[in-house]
């Protein structure tokens, strides 16, 4: 006679057939775990403090668009300092330029540093660029260029105040 245990841990179809694989449940668990696994790997790969520079070009591109945002609302405008490690705003106050807190208009730095900032227009690489941004949309400013080993990503104006990554 058979050894009823091991009858019971076989499955059997309606018709009688024992049934081999796995369940649509099985499946989707072991397809979740491997998705959770790659992303874990792919995160772990790549490190979170270098960034490429279209991202880095895309994150001053929405601060110097916050800062045209608060010039507007205030009626002030607001001095952009940026050089090779980063960006910080200023205010424009009695005794002359105050920092403005990060949580108003956050600064941002550059991992790693650039190699160069070219003006729109300019052919020169400078290490330093200090910018008003007012509540004129129409002030001339047409963008600048940040450089870092022999890669360059501009970040231009179109005119109203509104800056974004030229590609």
């Amino acid at each position: 006679m058979a050894n009823p245990a091991a009858k019971a841990m076989t499955r059997t179809s309606a018709t009688g057939v024992p049934e081999a694989g796995f369940t649509l449940i099985e499946l989707l668990v072991v397809l979740l775990l491997m998705g959770i696994m790659l992303g874990m790997v792919t995160l772990s790969v790549r490190s979170p403090k270098t960034r490429p520079l279209g991202e880095e070009a895309e994150r001053l591109a929405a601060s110097m668009n916050l800062a045209v945002d608060e010039a507007r609302l205030t009626g002030q405008p607001v001095l952009l300092l940026l050089d090779r490690q980063g960006w910080r705003f200023f205010d424009s106050g009695p005794q002359g330029p105050e920092p403005v807190p990060d949580d108003q208009l956050p600064g941002g730095s550059f991992d790693p540093p650039l190699d160069g900032i070219v003006l729109e227009g300019g052919s020169d690489s400078a290490t330093r660029v200090r910018y008003w941004i007012g509540q004129e949309a129409l002030d001339g400013f047409r963008g600048l260029a940040l450089q870092r080993g022999g890669e360059q990503t501009p970040v231009l104006s179109d005119g109203l105040g509104n800056y974004q990554v030229g590609r």
